[in-house]
């Protein structure tokens, strides 16, 4: 663990000499027309996003540890207590927290790809959060993404934390998905169709593991599902055009591999099937043109639904599975470089399980959120934010848990600007 916080530290002094090279105004900067790797080599766009903040929660147990048992949400337990590598535990300690120091590479590798290299660093050490190569001149509205990177699909899944309106992600994402989401090795095929409406759609094959879904067992009774074991399917299209903003809707789905190994009454069963999820996800975006984001408004909804069907190895059982939830959350600039927002939130609306033709239903748990947040310049940005929800913890009852965060977001160097 030490070497790893070394090599960060290393890693993060060595961004940060290239950024003010970068940043000499005396130092040659390539043109579009350059075809020369080599000399793009040594300008990348180069920055560093430091998220921290201040948390308190006031639950009896620990809110991050209620997350992980609530019924129809909870991994799955498995008889050795084996976590596979993932580590479930991702929630936030009562007092300083830094969520991690995002350290980035971007730069035009040629006039036929542009390219993307993250390191988040936080406490723990340091990991690959996106490493990609994506094609900028492929015909007819084709472009093409391979490596490490975000899933497209919905609206949220593709931001990096310090992009999200609010501290916390949606508890529907963090409760199928985990706290980073879909992110996962693979390949992205999209088209943008030459329509007077964009429409877009794309389609995305995953190595398939996540810390919540799609799970591969090492057992000899189950079989070894090379990857990919996972393919993602959207579109989005903005119907309308406005002067002063933007709607746009979309549709999603994706179906991967899963394997559980349940030890239960002195034996030991083993499953293999499939896991799905679905949704849509809607945004609207206006811009009142006032200086410092004054008077914009932003709204923006999502609706995911999670399945899995699995069947027992040499056996006749079958397990299942279904939960949902939804988001809904708006943003308005009060005044110039001040927001407010709010968002409710709600999961387990169909929350079920069957094992052994024996099926049960659990309840279902909400959380209302506010938040202020200021941006003194574009590099950073303090907020203030309020929480409030109930939980279904299946037989210990519903618990209401209050939090607060005060988070501060730095941004150093050249950073690129966000996606619709």
């Amino acid at each position: 663990m030490k070497h790893l916080n070394s090599t960060a530290m290393v890693l993060a002094g060595t961004l940060l000499t290239f950024n003010a090279s970068a940043q000499d105004d005396t130092t040659p900067v390539p043109t579009l027309n350059d075809s020369t790797a080599a000399q793009r080599a040594f300008n990348p766009s180069v920055s560093a996003i430091i998220d921290m903040f201040y948390y308190k929660e006031n639950s009896d147990e620990g809110l991050s540890h209620m997350k992980e048992e609530m019924p129809g949400f909870a991994a799955h337990a498995h008889g050795d207590e084996d976590d596979h590598g993932h580590d479930h535990e991702h929630g936030y300690e009562n007092g300083f927290n830094i969520r991690h120091i995002e350290l980035a590479f971007a730069a035009e590798v040629d006039n036929y790809f542009k390219a993307l290299a993250i390191a988040a660093i936080d406490e723990e050490g340091a990991e690959m959060e996106e490493a990609w190569a994506e094609t900028t001149g492929l015909p007819y509205g084709f472009q093409a993404k391979a490596g490490k990177f975000f899933s497209n699909f919905g609206y949220i899944n593709a931001q990096h934390a310090h992009e999200w309106d609010f501290t916390d992600q949606p508890l529907i994402y963090e409760q199928t998905l985990g706290s980073h989401g879909l992110n996962d090795v693979g390949v992205q095929v999209s088209w943008l169709a030459p329509t007077p409406v964009y429409l877009l759609f794309g389609a995305e094959v995953f190595r398939g593991e996540n810390e919540k879904m799609w799970t591969q067992e090492e057992a000899d009774e189950l079989p070894e599902n090379d990857n990919p074991r996972l393919g993602v399917g959207w579109v989005k299209l903005a119907p309308f055009h406005f002067d002063n903003s933007e709607l746009q809707f979309g549709l999603f789905g994706a179906s991967g591999n899963q394997q559980e190994i349940h030890e239960e009454g002195g034996g030991t069963n083993y499953f293999d099937g499939v896991h799905w999820f679905a949704g849509a996800d809607a945004v609207y975006k206006y811009d009142s043109g006032k200086a410092y984001g004054q008077g914009d408004l932003e709204f923006q909804a999502e609706y995911f639904y999670r399945n899995k069907d699995l069947d027992q190895e040499g056996g006749d059982e079958e397990v299942s599975g279904a939960q949902d939830g939804y988001y809904i959350q708006g943003t308005y600039g009060i005044f110039p470089r001040w927001r407010t927002g709010l968002r409710w939130e709600q999961i387990g609306l169909t929350n079920e399980e069957t094992e052994e033709d024996v099926t049960e239903e659990f309840g279902d748990s909400w959380r209302a959120s506010a938040m202020v947040d200021f941006r003194p310049s574009e590099f950073s940005q303090v907020r203030f934010q309020v929480s409030n929800g109930d939980y279904d913890l299946g037989d210990e009852g519903v618990e209401n848990v209050w939090e607060a965060f005060v988070q501060l977001t730095f941004s150093l160097g050249a950073h690129g600007a966000h996606k619709f």
